[in-house]
């Protein structure tokens, strides 16, 4: 049996529907497992409502699970959230868990979403059940989000500058995480997943620009003008702080330009390109 957490998720999604073709048995946890939306074909998935917050019902809800894929959003209580999810796996008698986590997840990271990630990925190498940590590059999906492609406007914004980025296609993630949860040898590695190359922001622009069709503008800011935009738009102080940080490491290149062959060695296929990707979410990214 295997468990996921936050299933109706992107990542979490994409990956129950990846389990349900397997000779396991799939458990997916949500808060509202009533707004799931899963694959037609495939093996059945025991849907069950389960809340990080509430550690004294997770116990139950994982017993009998033997693999559990730990996924939580980068939220204020990710911390607490999944250290609640380990304690509960370690009572529960879970005996590997797969975390995903991010790149960069260092004790030493100026991005609070690092600091978070290592702390959790320190409390469950110390758990006691096998561990397999994930660290995915940035997603492609991001490129979906309208606070970093404005359809209306026609402009692509962020604050890595020239920086060249190794996007990752959040499928692959959920390919990887599939593949490493229905076989063995992967106990006490930590993956760094990335895309096929890297590009720029500048660059992707001119992806998406030639698969929509449409003339796109990328809008390089300054920190101060991403500060206020997002801010302007709700984000949370913390968030904008954390990823403003991160488009300072991808500024500098170095470290967050390279590319990993994790992707294709796990699942046998090269990673999806931004160009396979766009085309892929031609409709979305028309139309939101």
């Amino acid at each position: 049996m295997i468990g996921v957490t936050g299933a109706t998720g992107t990542i979490g999604s994409a990956l129950v529907d990846r389990l349900r073709s397997a000779p396991v048995g799939v458990r997916a946890y949500s808060r509202r497992p009533e707004t799931a939306e899963t694959a037609e074909d495939g093996g059945e998935v025991d849907w069950m409502e389960a809340d990080l917050a509430e550690p004294a019902g997770l116990v139950r809800a994982f017993g009998g699970v033997e693999r559990l894929f730990l996924l939580t959003g980068n939220t204020a209580d990710m911390v607490r959230l999944q250290k609640n999810a380990i304690e509960a796996a370690v009572t529960a008698g879970v005996e590997h868990v797969v975390k995903l986590s991010a790149l960069g997840a260092t004790d030493h990271s100026r991005s609070v979403i690092g600091l978070w990630h290592y702390n959790v990925e320190r409390e469950l190498r110390d758990a006691g059940p096998e561990w397999t940590i994930l660290r995915p590059h940035h997603f492609m999906q991001n490129l979906l989000d309208p606070t970093v492609f404005d359809r209306d406007a026609g402009r692509v914004y962020s604050a890595s500058g020239d920086g060249r980025i190794p996007f990752i296609d959040t499928r692959d993630i959920a390919a990887v995480a599939a593949e490493i949860l229905t076989s063995g040898g992967h106990g006490g590695r930590t993956y760094t997943l990335t895309g096929p190359e890297a590009a720029s922001y500048g660059e992707v622009t001119g992806v998406l620009a030639d698969v929509l069709d449409r003339d796109l503008e990328y809008v390089a800011e300054s920190e101060d003008q991403a500060w206020r935009r997002l801010r302007d738009a709700g984000m949370p102080t913390w968030r904008v702080a954390a990823l403003l940080a991160i488009a300072a490491y991808q500024r500098a290149g170095g470290p967050t330009e390279r590319t990993t062959d994790v992707v294709e060695r796990i699942t046998g296929r090269p990673p999806i390109g931004v160009r396979t990707f766009a085309e892929d979410h031609a409709s979305e990214l028309r139309d939101g």
